[in-house]
């Protein structure tokens, strides 16, 4: 009997395991309010976008956002689903805690990251279900 078709993309292998653990790590240093933690996730040349926000390009951008600009307050993501493809891994699920303005929120998100060569990310794009348009 042949081997089953996983239902989305490629079968689960160290490196597709590799790569949603590196995606938990972030939010669980996110969690943990960790900077050093969050900045390790990354490659020294990240691209994130975050709609509201200039392209943040490069480790020190991100340091300047993760350390004052961000708007939420350490809180718990709870990531329902993952889906990896090739270097690259879709996240969904919600974020649990409060805006540093200190109101409580819960919102859910979708989140995008590509890794490098050496497991780090690379690029990350963060979208909130939040009402726009």
């Amino acid at each position: 009997m042949g081997a089953r078709a996983a239902p989305y993309g490629s079968p689960m292998n160290s490196r597709t395991d590799d790569q949603r653990h590196a995606v938990q790590r972030y939010y669980d240093a996110l969690d943990r309010d960790d900077l050093e933690a969050v900045l390790d996730c990354f490659s020294g040349d990240v691209l994130y976008r975050r709609p509201g926000y200039e392209v943040i390009s490069g480790m020190e951008k991100l340091r300047t956002y993760y350390s004052g600009d961000r708007q939420l307050a350490p809180g718990r993501h709870l990531v329902r689903d993952m889906l990896v493809e090739g270097n690259r891994v879709a996240a969904h699920g919600m974020y649990e805690g409060q805006l540093k303005q200190g109101e409580r929120t819960a919102v859910g998100f979708a989140a995008f990251f590509s890794f490098d060569m050496n497991g780090r990310i690379a690029e990350h794009t963060t979208y909130f279900f939040t009402p726009a348009v």
